[in-house]
């Protein structure tokens, strides 16, 4: 069984911590707390929007249930990403990267892209077994991660 991304996320978070201190410990910068903060709310207006939508066409956001998807979502932040939830994940990893001072702390986002490879991987093989030519036209015009309109 695979951990759950946020579950990923706090583990990259304490890494990133741990690296800082490290390091030499945090340091500040001029901006860097409303970059913190901006990073943050942008995340949480992502997590505010997906929820919203799935919670408007009656399927689950369980990352553990992707099979028990019943509405394929395309619209919205979905033209833009596949995986909305997971890019503000990687934007409360830079928000918290911000807020350490440290550049290094930075690592933690690829880390995470890394970490969720495989979660990715089979959420996109139950979404094309659930929704097949409709999916796969999607997988063909909307970027996994982020990127202009198909």
């Amino acid at each position: 069984m695979r951990p759950i991304p946020p579950l990923w996320t706090s583990v990259i978070a304490a890494g990133q911590r741990g690296l800082v201190h490290a390091t030499g410990g945090p340091r500040d910068y001029p901006g860097r707390r409303v970059l913190a903060v901006g990073l943050a709310l942008g995340a949480a207006s992502l997590y505010a929007t997906v929820g919203w939508k799935f919670t408007k066409v009656r399927t689950t956001i369980d990352p553990r249930a992707p099979h028990r998807v019943t509405a394929l979502v395309t619209s919205g932040v979905f033209s833009r990403s596949r995986n909305p939830i997971y890019v503000a994940d990687a934007l409360i990893l830079a928000s918290h990267a911000a807020w350490l001072g440290r550049p290094l702390a930075l690592l933690g986002v690829p880390a995470l892209v890394a970490a969720l490879h495989p979660q990715i991987r089979a959420e996109e093989i139950a979404l094309l077994r659930r929704f097949g030519g409709e999916y796969d036209a999607y997988l063909a015009r909307v970027p996994r991660w982020i990127g202009p309109r198909g």
